[in-house]
């Protein structure tokens, strides 16, 4: 089941976003969501080559290498000042491999929002003095 928070009328069709730019915002995470969750139970036939999304999903090692190198290409295009829109498409890349990520771990981008909406309105400082402690256990798949 799609979750499409845009407008009748397209979210791309409004000028200057506005509500329903905000609601396409949302509704591209939820699709790439929905496209990630459909490449982890599609079933690769023998001799087929898997998408590069599965190929991320069955392979976590790889997966968290391209988490990392995504960011530092992000962080990169501050430094070098390369401009707005490549540091959009860093973000792209980041969102994306960290949504995979989030695939794996059972954890939908409304649990993010979720956790997102509840910091608004508390200091970082504070926020971050009251989570609780990292917790050392093995990553698990499957």
């Amino acid at each position: 089941p799609s979750r499409s928070v845009d407008g009748t009328d397209g979210a791309a069709a409004v000028d200057g976003g506005g509500r329903h730019g905000q609601e396409e915002a949302l509704t591209t995470l939820y699709e790439l969501e929905e496209t990630i969750e459909k490449r982890r139970t599609d079933v690769v036939k023998e001799g087929d080559k898997p998408s590069w999304t599965r190929k991320l999903l069955d392979n976590p090692t790889l997966l968290c290498e391209k988490v990392r190198e995504e960011a530092g290409e992000l962080c990169e295009s501050l430094e070098n000042d390369e401009g707005k829109d490549r540091a959009a498409s860093e973000m792209a890349d980041v969102l994306y491999h960290s949504m995979v990520l989030l695939n794996l771990q059972g954890v939908g981008m409304e649990d993010v929002l979720a956790k997102l909406r509840g910091r608004f309105g508390t200091s970082g400082v504070e926020e971050k003095a009251n989570r609780p402690p990292k917790s050392k256990q093995q990553h698990r798949t499957g």
